[in-house]
């Protein structure tokens, strides 16, 4: 003869409260959201790694990184050591016989013209007494040195004085202009108006441009002023 075992009573009231518990306990992780966990109470180390993008953050409340605003006013400034740096550029594809300046900085003022395929470019300044030197490396006598020299260089100066190209087809100039005030510019250029001669190889062309006229250097200053 069998005897079935019954549980206690005791029994199924611990299973029933274990069932509860679990239930519970699932059911309030399922219901578990931002109203249910107090403000600031999460610390970051909380979060799973590489887990938030751009849809879980306002990126326009993030602050700048300190060396990205050092590289922005890097690339927005034309200062580098207390001195201006400018960037001269002159390439127009058909002849510009209308004097275009291409730079003024600390009282100097650099003038182009593309008259018949013919650089030239000239300087001038805005105030008197100033000096003014310049050392070039010109087509005639294929890279010969030439340069001017100008003591009291203002804005009466005789033009034919001024040129730092001095009617050669191509080459490249370096200058410095000097005021009594202690404001020094100085630059250096490379110019060309010529066409690759047959007779003289390597004569002409110098950059391999399509441009009419080339002038193409940088310029650097004392003085933030234009």
């Amino acid at each position: 003869m069998s005897t079935r075992l019954r549980p206690s009573p005791a029994l199924i009231v611990a299973v029933l409260a274990l069932l509860v518990a679990v239930g519970g306990s699932a059911y309030a992780m399922g219901t578990i959201n931002g109203k249910s966990i107090k403000n600031h109470s999460v610390a970051g180390k909380k979060l799973k790694r590489d887990t938030l993008d751009g849809t879980q953050i306002n990126e326009s409340r993030l602050g700048t990184v300190p060396s990205a605003a050092n590289a922005a006013n890097a690339a927005n400034a034309d200062a580098v050591g207390g001195l201006t740096v400018r960037k001269v550029f002159y390439a127009p594809s058909t002849n510009a016989t209308t004097p275009t300046p291409i730079l003024q900085l600390g009282g100097l003022v650099l003038t182009a013209t593309c008259a018949s395929g013919g650089v030239e470019v000239t300087m001038t300044s805005t105030v008197d007494h100033a000096h003014l030197t310049s050392e070039m490396w010109n087509s005639a006598g294929f890279g010969n040195a030439d340069g001017l020299h100008h003591s009291d260089f203002g804005p009466n100066s005789a033009t034919h004085l001024d040129s730092l190209t001095d009617g050669n087809a191509w080459g490249e100039t370096t200058f410095t202009y000097t005021r009594a005030n202690g404001i020094i510019v100085t630059g250096e250029l490379s110019f060309d108006s010529s066409n690759i001669n047959v007779n003289q190889p390597g004569d002409g062309n110098i950059f391999d441009h399509a441009a009419k006229c080339l002038v193409s250097g940088f310029v650097t200053a004392t003085t933030p002023a234009p």
